[in-house]
C-alpha cells in the first residue's frame, strides 16, 4: 500500500486545488491529493486486464513519492469523463530531486537504477494515455518523458550548479533517461505490437550517435510504436505542483523569486545552458532553456 502523499510546500496545495483537484459543480469529488493520484492511476490501468491492480498501484506510488508527474491534461481529466479524445505530444516529468539517497550528506548518491525504473514506467503510462483517450488505432505518438527539479539534486548531491562535476552528473542522467525510456518502449513493441500506424525507424533516427548495444538495434529499426520518447521542457505546473521544485534544468523555482542559488541572471542562464548541452546528446528533442522565473507561463489556475 502506498504512502500519502506529503505536501511541504503551501503553493503546491494551492495549485492542486486550484487546477487539479476535481469537483462537479460544489461536490469536492478528490477529497485529497491521494484520490487524484487514485484517479487519474485508475484510469490509466484500466486497460490492463487482469494486470489492472498491478499497474494502478505502480503509478500510485510513483505519483504518491513526487518521482514521477503525468501530463497536465491526465491530471485534470483523466477519471472524470471528460477525458481528452485526442492527447498530442503527451508528457511526463520525473522529479530528479526525488531519486537523491541521503541527500545533503556525505552519502549522498544518485539513484540511476531507481530512476531507470521509474522512466520506463513512464514510457507505459503515456501508451496508456494514448490508448485511453485515443484508441488502440492512435497514431504512433511523440513522447515527451522530461525531468524537473536537476537543481535540487544537484544541490542535494552536494555539486556546483556551476560545475563540471555537475555536468557530468546531468549526462550521465540524460543517458539513464535515454536507454530505460527505450528499452520500456522495445518491451512495450512486443508485448502489445510495434505499430501499425507509424514509421519503422523513427526511433533509430535518434540514436544513430549515440553507442546502442547490439541486441538492441534490429529491434529499435522496426519499432513503429513510438515516434519518440524523450523531451525536456520547463513544465512550471507540474513543478510547482511538486513541492515548488526547480524548473527543468534551471536554477530557479515556480514560485519564491529569484533562482535558489543566488547567483545572477547571466551566471544561472550560462550554467543552465552548459547542463543542458551535457544532456542533450541523449534526449530526442531539442532541451529547452528555461529563462526568467517562469511565472508567465503557469496556468492561469496555477498563477
Amino acid at each position: 500500500m502506498s504512502t500519502p502523499t506529503r505536501f511541504t510546500d503551501p503553493h503546491a496545495v494551492d495549485v492542486w486545488d486550484a487546477s487539479f483537484r476535481w469537483r462537479s459543480g460544489d461536490l469536492l469529488r478528490d477529497r485529497t491529493i491521494d484520490a487524484t493520484w487514485q484517479r487519474v492511476a485508475g484510469a490509466l490501468a484500466a486497460g490492463a486486464g487482469a494486470h489492472a491492480d498491478r499497474w494502478r498501484q505502480r503509478y500510485i506510488e510513483v505519483f504518491s513519492r513526487w518521482q514521477l508527474l503525468p501530463d497536465e491534461r491526465l491530471l485534470r481529466h483523466a477519471g472524470t469523463g471528460r477525458a481528452p479524445t485526442a492527447l498530442p505530444e503527451p508528457q511526463a516529468c520525473l522529479n530528479l530531486g526525488a531519486f537523491v539517497l541521503a541527500p545533503h550528506s556525505a552519502a549522498a548518491r544518485f539513484d540511476h537504477a531507481g530512476f531507470a525504473g521509474v522512466a520506463g514506467l513512464s514510457v507505459r503510462l503515456l501508451d496508456d494515455a494514448v490508448r485511453l483517450c485515443e484508441g488502440e488505432r492512435a497514431a504512433a505518438p511523440a513522447l515527451s518523458i522530461g525531468v524537473m527539479g536537476l537543481a535540487d539534486a544537484l544541490a542535494a548531491l552536494g555539486l556546483d550548479y556551476r560545475g563540471r562535476e555537475a555536468q557530468l552528473a546531468a549526462a550521465a542522467i540524460a543517458r539513464t533517461l535515454a536507454f530505460a525510456a527505450l528499452e520500456s518502449a522495445l518491451e512495450l513493441g512486443q508485448e502489445r505490437g510495434s505499430g501499425a500506424n507509424g514509421v519503422a525507424g523513427a526511433l533509430a533516427a535518434y540514436w544513430r550517435e549515440r553507442a546502442l548495444p547490439r541486441e538492441l538495434a534490429g529491434p529499435l529499426l522496426q519499432h513503429r510504436r513510438h515516434r519518440r520518447l524523450t523531451r525536456i521542457s520547463a513544465q512550471p505546473c507540474l513543478a510547482l505542483l511538486a513541492n515548488n521544485a526547480s524548473i527543468g534544468l534551471a536554477a530557479q523555482r515556480a514560485r519564491g523569486g529569484r533562482n535558489r542559488l543566488a547567483l545572477s541572471a547571466d551566471a544561472a542562464l550560462a550554467a543552465q545552458g552548459a547542463l543542458a548541452a551535457a544532456m542533450q546528446p541523449w534526449i530526442d528533442a531539442p532541451v529547452e532553456i528555461a529563462r526568467g522565473d517562469c511565472e508567465d507561463r503557469l496556468c492561469s489556475h496555477c498563477r
